[in-house]
């Protein structure tokens, strides 16, 4: 136990001074957004995940080195590694959808006259030239930070699934109400977990926008799993959910309202993978997806929309949002209407998911 709660301020501590320094490098390196919900929309240095994902590693490879060396508590090293892997894999996924620019839009909107190159010299040559004038354009309105779309995205999570098939983690017996004991024999490590890891990982990057938003309730849910997985002896478990957790807590301080540094995909994404790997990896399937309960309504409120909506909202004058949408397509749109400004809207949800963690807790302890 003391060497999981050292191994979690190590890595607090390295994602409390690794995030000044990481926004100094990301604003000049031009991965940046730009801040809708203020009144000066600020330019904020975004991919923050990357930090946590520093300190994740440092949290984890800590307590396997401390352990080895001075512990007496045995651990399944394969489920930790496979876990540490997966996470990583996803983070990186999410950073590449961070920094992606869509070069052939912008260069389509802001050419003036339509110019036609057959040679791939001189089409080379163009292409440098207008990076280095986009480069020193002050006006960054021209920034088209797409990011990749559904197809590709869904393919590249889908190998991070891999080291947790190849250790097989998970359980594939379940038991469901009404049905009893189901034996899902090969479909669980070769449908259900990818597709598992491929739904969390996207439906924690929806339920974003406000700041803080994403990283507070990935805060209360990883904290929440890892005490839960500490009470029942899953010790695997309780290290990626607890690491994961003290490093959410340390970028918080500088991404809760208001924010000087974005969560990017980076982040959200490796909270879901977070939250799922330290789900499988303890066989708590059920605590997790019900904990899981606020997602869920986001992912299918959002998908009345077709998956085209937008949870943040438009600043007035009195400091309100405006919905972007007259219907409510996200779980912040009746927020918004009811006149909360994006402090109080973060609270409230994030409270909504203490809440039930509380009633988890009290359901399946």
């Amino acid at each position: 136990m003391r060497f999981l709660l050292l191994s979690s301020l190590l890595g607090f501590f390295t994602v409390f001074v690794g995030v000044p320094a990481a926004k100094k490098y990301l604003m000049s390196s031009g991965i940046y957004g730009i801040d809708q919900q203020k009144n000066n929309r600020p330019k904020i240095p975004t991919s923050g995940g990357l930090v946590v994902l520093f300190g994740f590693i440092v949290a984890v490879t800590s307590f396997i080195g401390l352990n080895q060396l001075f512990g007496s508590r045995s651990i399944n090293l394969a489920l930790v590694l496979a876990a540490l892997n997966s996470v990583t894999i996803i983070a990186l996924i999410g950073l590449i959808d961070d920094i992606h620019i869509d070069l052939q839009k912008l260069i389509t909107e802001h050419v003036e006259e339509e110019v036609e190159i057959e040679l791939e010299t001189e089409k080379t040559h163009f292409i440098e030239r207008f990076i280095l004038r986009f480069s020193n354009d002050k006006d960054d309105s021209m920034i088209h930070r797409t990011g990749l779309s559904q197809i590709p995205k869904m393919l590249f999570v889908l190998p991070a699934a891999l080291p947790l098939i190849a250790v097989g983690a998970g359980s594939w017996e379940m038991s469901l109400p009404l049905i009893g004991v189901v034996n899902w024999g090969l479909l669980y490590p070769l449908v259900l977990l990818p597709l598992g890891l491929l739904f969390v990982s996207n439906v924690v990057n929806m339920l974003a926008g406000m700041n803080g938003l994403s990283a507070a309730m990935s805060l209360v849910a990883s904290l929440g799993l890892g005490v839960f997985a500490l009470s029942n002896g899953r010790m695997e478990a309780a290290l990626i959910a607890l690491s994961a957790s003290s490093c959410l807590l340390a970028f918080l301080w500088y991404n809760f309202y208001p924010a000087s540094i974005l969560p990017g995909d980076s982040l959200t994404y490796l909270a879901g993978a977070v939250l799922f790997a330290s789900m499988v990896v303890g066989n708590i399937e059920k605590f997790g997806a019900f904990i899981f309960a606020p997602w869920y309504a986001e992912f299918l409120l959002s998908a009345r929309s077709g998956f085209n909506s937008h949870s943040w909202g438009t600043l007035k004058e009195n400091g309100k949002l405006e919905p972007q949408h007259p219907k409510n397509y996200s779980l912040t749109i009746p927020l918004m209407k009811r006149g909360f400004t994006e402090k109080q809207i973060t609270l409230i949800l994030t409270s909504v998911e203490v809440v039930v963690i509380i009633i988890g807790f009290v359901l399946f302890l």
